[in-house]
């Protein structure tokens, strides 16, 4: 990762707009199970609602989870027309890479995937306004070997990102400084797990909050 910088709001221009406004902002949060919320009562997702309501009170907020346990890119793919496009979002939060990793699935693959996924939401918008994208790193691994290998597909997400004029959410630079401020990383993991518990969730949607 190219360390710690501020988020450029730009790509939420528009959603901000909407919130100022108090208009309707529907968001599809779009992923593998840690957009999904696995084994916790609240997700990022969750959380991410409660704060974009107590900030911007007279907007009218839907966040609608597509994330999907054991997700890949290749899954994202496959089911990106209904799980997004036909929701008709005005943001996308896109979350892959683990699994990708584990699936050993090359980090060329991986890209592409990403770049079609995002060209697919811009598409798929039609003769309307595209839904603005934000692409997710997301936590660190515990396993320091998988956590060094999952960095490179963290960094794809980036490199997209800037190449197709998204924003990109460093969810895995917010938990390190978290952890460099003095909370335990086993503090923020589901035991024996590598998702995030409830205290990890919420600092997924603090850094989403940056942008808003």
């Amino acid at each position: 990762m190219r360390g710690k910088r501020e988020p450029d709001r730009s790509f939420t221009k528009r959603a901000v707009t909407l919130l100022e406004a108090g208009e309707d902002l529907r968001i599809v949060v779009f992923g593998d199970s840690i957009t999904a919320g696995f084994a916790v009562r609240k997700g990022f997702d969750a959380f991410w609602l409660s704060m974009l309501k107590e900030k911007y009170p007279k907007a009218a907020v839907t966040i609608i989870n597509e994330g999907a346990c054991g997700a890949t890119s290749f899954d994202g793919l496959a089911r990106l027309d209904w799980s997004v496009i036909a929701h008709s979002p005005d943001l996308v939060t896109v979350n892959f890479g683990i699994n990708d990793m584990y699936m050993g699935i090359r980090l060329g693959e991986f890209k592409s995937n990403l770049i079609e996924i995002v060209e697919k939401i811009i598409e798929g918008s039609g003769s309307g306004s595209s839904p603005e994208i934000l692409l997710m790193s997301s936590e660190p691994l515990t396993t320091p070997r998988f956590d060094r290998i999952v960095l490179s597909y963290y960094q794809i997400l980036e490199d997209v990102a800037e190449e197709m004029g998204v924003g990109f959410v460093d969810v895995y630079g917010a938990w390190m400084r978290r952890v460099g401020e003095g909370a335990p990383l086993e503090s923020l993991i589901l035991p024996g797990l590598d998702h995030p518990n409830e205290a990890g969730y919420k600092i997924i949607a603090e850094e989403l909050m940056r942008f808003f």
